[in-house]
């Protein structure tokens, strides 16, 4: 589905963050496609996205579309890609393997350090992803993105979401166990739930 178009640049993400200026663009690139293709297209759906890649590629953006990138995706694809950098720039594979890079005179955070970084630019994604979602889903009744309305209807079609956070929490099926107390869902017999 992706056509290796970026909605955004290394300096883009350089500019609004931390990033240092020497950072190899060999290695964001490949993180912002990955981002926009598991957060930008969810919460867009293939049409706008495809719509958005076209016009880019063709230079025939619209105002509005030009806004929606400006205002609305950008931000949320810079935390994203910022979620997703601290281990593709640490952790990078040679002739020998997976190596972890360091420098010297430099002290190298943890494992679990650079998954708090990563959590905490994650939180700021789905803040402006958040946004995006509800400008999109107010947008959508005046029909301003006619392709966020009908995304399509192959089997690859990418449905728009309509929540933009997360969680790592299985909290069950809606209806599966209910009525059943807490020991005979999770103590007993797991199979009997559901009617299985």
């Amino acid at each position: 589905m992706s056509r290796n178009i970026l909605f955004i640049s290394v300096d883009t993400i350089k500019d609004r963050t931390g990033l240092h200026f020497n950072t190899d663009e060999k290695l964001v690139n490949p993180e912002i496609l990955t981002a926009q293709d598991m957060y930008i297209l969810p919460a867009l759906g293939t049409a706008l996205y495809e719509r958005l890649q076209d016009g880019i590629q063709n230079n025939n953006l619209t105002q509005t579309e030009s806004n929606l990138l400006d205002t609305y995706i950008t931000p949320t694809l810079v935390y994203y890609v910022m979620s997703e950098l601290p281990m593709g720039l640490s952790y990078q594979f040679y002739n020998k393997g997976l190596i972890r890079k360091s420098g010297e005179g430099q002290e190298n955070p943890s494992a679990a350090e650079l998954i708090d970084v990563a959590d905490r630019y994650k939180s700021r994604a789905e803040f402006y992803k958040q946004r995006l979602v509800k400008y999109l889903l107010d947008r959508s009744g005046f029909n301003t993105f006619p392709e966020y309305n009908n995304p399509g209807s192959t089997y690859d079609t990418i449905v728009p979401e309509r929540q933009a956070y997360t969680t790592s929490i299985w909290l069950g099926d809606d209806d599966c166990c209910k009525g059943m107390t807490f020991e005979e869902k999770y103590q007993g017999n797991i199979n009997r739930c559901c009617g299985e």
